[in-house]
């Protein structure tokens, strides 16, 4: 009780000290080097020349390209490493948006309403519109502007359960995408149109084209000076550097990792137990009596479906494929490894098949169909046909002239000839090499065509054995027991490894790689699939730290951050290994030049007497074709040029040794009346040059990029 009361006497003071302490927390965590109170307090990923981008928009303009990119893939989910790229486009499009609207503007680019009308509906509509095969006339295939027309009346009308407003949110990006192209070919055109090229350039292209030269020359090899016998210093490195900014200035911050990989497989323990799984289900597997009871048993028990596919023995890659063909129909083959799993194979039926069949095919075209109503009309018409020609007996070829959507076919009466196996898509494939019986009706799907097919095998000519098989499928994967244990193996890897000289040392014993020029915004690294949370952890780490393990692509990765290269110019240690070749050529040079200077020979027949080689003739070359003797060495063909026929030229340092050259002839092009023609090439060349006006415009803007703190 005594201390009771000397509590309840101090409990103002108790207060005080419990509130210091919670104020102390916030601080400290909103200093924290992740700063997650003040990070919580962004709302922008990023600025442009000073314009913010907010979190808000971007992410409601990346769902709306994501939910773009899943109706474009007709309901196939949209992967992660998809994902990754619409960050990345929609930020570049956010970009463009604010640097390019402003310009446009200024300038006085814009795009009209009748302009768009034009774009999407006129005799000169965008190649975006004539090559959307819905815009088309189903009858010719070609370009059909009243199509659009009728798009664009229909824009409210969205399918039976799909959101109210998604076809004409469909197509405002549309339209979105036609204005901006059209914005960007009126911006490129005034640039283009702006390049002027005198009759002087020309005329200078000719002559650099034509004339020509012939000289005489000695080569001394870069290899004929040691490597032992350069000597360079951080001196000569950082000299290089400085020369050679433009080279190796960096446009934003990088990381050099280092990194060794734990792969998450199954153990021989982990196989054996697959294989006696496999085995347990062996008798009743054989209790199948024919395919279908297989095809029941598969869907129950594999982790492949059944196919109703027969293979002759050339599309088999299976090591046990010979006894497909030589036991008994309802034998089970395995268990054996194929690939990634073990499979128990039971042969389900074998039977003669056919390379081709002779088909009659009657197509009803679903294209262009928005509506249930409109659907419903299309499937009447096929159960018509069936009927006509199933029951009612009516002939095959009249129907197919009649009403068949095959322009091709239609006119021969439906008849497509021999077909080849593998030539359709596979739901009308199986049916008429597998299923189909000759002369009766069938129809069958086509969703690559979008389209309905009423079938007819005429004949067929079966020449060879086909076997069809019952796949009870196990993937070879790592028990729990396993990964635990191989992460483990990578944890303490990680623990015991935590000086970049011990990582080093130790990694080597487990093929150890590198990423050279890892970037903020990527989010995965070659080799190794998406890596976003490796990323993120590189930068926000210090030179020389040592990962915990990150789990990725089914491998356990612990990575060294060797290297942080900033923006700009970068330091010596950073690309010492790509300089350090250039400057030992620099200094091979040197010795090179000074061999030569000390002959002070008088011409290059003396020269090569008194260096031991050979003097080298080159003929007819020029600044358009500046190889010889199987050699591209520029330089010293325009040394050879603008040297005085007879003078020996100064050591030249070419790009595989060191070159003195003596012109013996130059010939002089013709005088041509007209440089029309080569003023055109320049005006070319000019232009294409002219195009990248826009990557120009990105550099000379002000980006901060501030994704990776949201993503």
């Amino acid at each position: 009780m005594a201390v009771i009361g000397k509590i309840r006497q101090r409990s103002g003071l108790l207060i005080f000290l419990i509130g210091l302490s919670i104020v102390g927390f916030l601080v400290m965590d909103a200093t924290n080097s992740q700063g997650s109170l003040l990070k919580g307090r962004k709302d922008a990923v990023g600025k442009v020349n000073g314009e913010k981008i907010p979190y808000t928009e971007f992410s409601k303009k990346y769902e709306e390209n994501v939910k773009n990119m899943e109706e474009q893939m007709k309901g196939q989910p949209v992967a992660e490493d998809q994902r990754n790229y619409m960050r990345t486009q929609t930020w570049n499009e956010m970009v463009n948006e604010i640097i390019f609207n402003k310009l446009y503007d200024a300038l006085g680019i814009n795009v009209t309403g009748d302009e768009l009308n034009e774009l999407a509906t006129g005799e000169n509509a965008s190649q975006y519109i004539k090559n959307d095969q819905q815009f088309q006339n189903p009858q010719t295939r070609q370009f059909d502007p009243a199509q659009v027309r009728l798009y664009m009346q229909r824009l409210d009308q969205d399918p039976q359960g799909v959101e109210p407003g998604t076809v004409r949110k469909q197509w405002m990006r549309f339209e979105n995408l036609l204005k901006q192209n059209q914005f960007q070919q009126k911006y490129n055109t005034l640039i283009s149109k702006g390049l002027f090229v005198p009759t002087w350039m020309g005329e200078m292209s000719y002559n650099d084209q034509s004339r020509t030269v012939n000289f005489k020359y000695v080569q001394l090899p870069y290899s004929e000076v040691n490597d032992a016998d350069v000597k360079i210093n951080d001196d000569d490195l950082k000299k290089h550097l400085s020369e050679n900014e433009a080279k190796f200035k960096q446009e934003e911050e990088t990381r050099k990792l280092e990194y060794v990989t734990f792969d998450i497989v199954a153990s021989a323990g982990d196989s054996a137990r697959i294989v006696k799984d496999l085995e347990e289900k062996r008798a009743d597997f054989a209790k199948g009596e024919k395919p279908a009871d297989d095809s029941v048993f598969v869907k129950l028990f594999s982790e492949t479906p059944f196919d109703e596919v027969y293979y002759d023995k050339e599309k088999l890659f299976a090591s046990v494929k010979d006894s497909f063909f030589s036991l008994p129909v309802k034998s089970i083959v395995g268990p054996y490894a194929d690939g990634k799993s073990f499979k128990l194979a039971k042969i389900s039926d074998r039977k003669m098949i056919s390379d081709s069949v002779h088909v009659r095919d009657i197509k009803i075209s679903f294209e262009g169909v928005t509506s249930q109503e409109a659907a419903a009309v299309k499937f009447k018409l096929v159960d018509s046909i069936m009927r006509d020609i199933d029951t009612l007996k009516k002939d095959f070829g009249m129907e197919a002239v009649m009403r068949s959507d095959d322009q091709m076919s239609k006119m021969r009466g439906g008849d497509l000839g021999w077909v080849k196996q593998g030539e359709k898509d596979k739901a009308y494939n199986d049916l008429i090499f597998f299923r189909a019986v000759k002369g009766k009706i069938y129809k069958v799907p086509v969703q690559s065509e979008n389209a309905i097919h009423i079938i007819q095998v005429v004949e067929d000519r079966p020449t060879k054995v086909g076997v069809q098989l019952s796949y009870l499928t196990k993937e070879i994967i790592p028990s729990p027991e396993t990964e635990r244990n191989i992460y483990g193996n990578a944890t303490t890897f990680a623990g015991e490894n935590q000086k970049a000289e011990k990582f080093m040392e130790t990694g080597k014993k487990l093929n150890i790689k590198a990423v050279q020029a890892l970037k903020k915004d990527e989010f995965s690294v070659q080799g190794l699939g998406s890596t976003r949370e490796l990323v993120k952890w590189a930068f926000n780490a210090k030179k020389g730290e040592v990962s915990p393990p990150f789990t990725t692509s089914g491998k356990h990765v612990i990575a060294l951050l060797e290297n942080i290269t900033p923006k700009g110019l970068p330091d010596l240690d950073a690309v010492r290994d790509r300089i350090t070749p250039d400057v030992k050529t620099a200094k091979k040079f040197e010795i090179l030049s000074k061999k030569i200077a000390d002959t002070k020979a008088a011409n290059i027949d003396e020269l090569a007497t008194k260096l031991g080689k050979t003097p080298m003739e080159a003929a007819g070359v020029s600044f358009g074709n500046p190889a010889f003797n199987n050699t591209y060495e520029p330089t010293a063909t325009a040394t050879a040029l603008s040297t005085a026929t007879g003078k020996l030229s100064a050591a030249i340092k070419g790009n595989s040794g060191v070159f003195v050259v003596q012109t013996t002839a130059v010939t002089e092009p013709a005088k041509q009346t007209d440089y029309a023609i080569y003023t055109y090439q320049t005006k070319q060349q000019l232009q294409q040059k002219a195009a990248r006006v826009q990557e120009v415009q990105k550099k000379l803007a002000s980006i901060t990029d501030d994704r990776s703190e949201f993503f």
